[in-house]
């Protein structure tokens, strides 16, 4: 069997009896009631997400990428986004001018992507839970529980908001501010389908999953250097989704305020657990 269907299974079985304890109760309500409680951070959020898709998203996909026109051309020959003639013409004169390297993607980018993906984050965490069980440690075992929701949690949340904002990626579209696919899409012009959230980028998937675990072991533990080691787990696999052309800085900017607000819900549900 497939290791990552075998780790998805088992994070299923584990899920599911975290959820019976309550681990994830009353997650819904309490989520906009944060949003509602923090509402200047979200509103802070919100501004720096439109401030970076209007200025700073194309510069800085076209500065980590040097064949971002090249999979801009794939994406319209797979069928991911549609273009006309001229457009056609201008992005091959824009090839010509590139100097492509084929081995962009190295081992570590492959390595650090692979981490974002919640078979690999919940094997992860699974690990975790299994050392705090074999040592007995309640506090380790109750955020890794507790990261487990989050993955859920964030992984329902992203999918939710991609299918509904269905906004083109950065390694198939030279268009940051291309949102709202799913309208054109029903007309039969569409470039994105808005049922298949990998088409989608805004929120980054991988981001607001890894900022939720990290973020679970962030509120979970009053060691500095824990948290300090959150963050930068955080920090590292969302941008390395922008170097990797996979996601517009926006989307992970998007996805780390979501994730946070994720595991503060998650944190809060579950404070009075012992």
């Amino acid at each position: 069997m497939d290791k990552g269907i075998l780790l998805t299974i088992l994070l299923i079985i584990v899920a599911i009896d975290i959820l019976k304890q309550g681990y994830l109760s009353g997650f819904v309500s309490r989520f906009f009631r944060n949003i509602i409680k923090f509402k200047k951070i979200v509103i802070i959020g919100i501004l720096l997400t439109t401030i970076t898709v209007l200025y700073l998203d194309l510069p800085v996909a076209k500065l980590v990428s040097n064949k971002y026109y090249a999979k801009t051309l794939q994406g319209i020959e797979n069928g991911a986004r549609t273009a006309t003639p001229n457009e056609i013409k201008e992005i091959k004169e824009k090839i010509k001018e590139e100097v492509i390297q084929k081995d962009k993607y190295s081992k570590y980018e492959r390595f650090l992507a692979h981490q974002g993906e919640g078979d690999a984050t919940g094997g992860t965490i699974l690990v975790l839970l299994f050392l705090g069980f074999l040592f007995r440690n309640k506090k380790l075992i109750k955020v890794s529980k507790e990261a487990v929701m989050g993955i859920i949690a964030a992984g329902a949340l992203v999918n939710i908001l991609k299918y509904i904002i269905s906004r083109l990626r950065p390694d198939v579209n030279m268009l940051p501010h291309q949102f709202f696919n799913w309208a054109s899409w029903f007309n039969g012009t569409g470039s994105v389908d808005p049922f298949k959230s990998a088409s989608a980028s805004l929120p980054s998937g991988h981001s607001i999953v890894a900022v939720a675990v990290a973020f679970s072991f962030y509120y979970g533990y009053k060691n500095k250097f824990v948290k300090f080691l959150a963050i930068i787990y955080a920090t590292v696999l969302s941008l390395s989704r922008v170097y990797g052309t996979r996601h517009w800085l926006s989307d992970v900017i998007a996805a780390a305020f979501l994730g946070v607000l994720v595991a503060k819900t998650i944190y809060e549900i579950n404070r009075n657990k012992k």
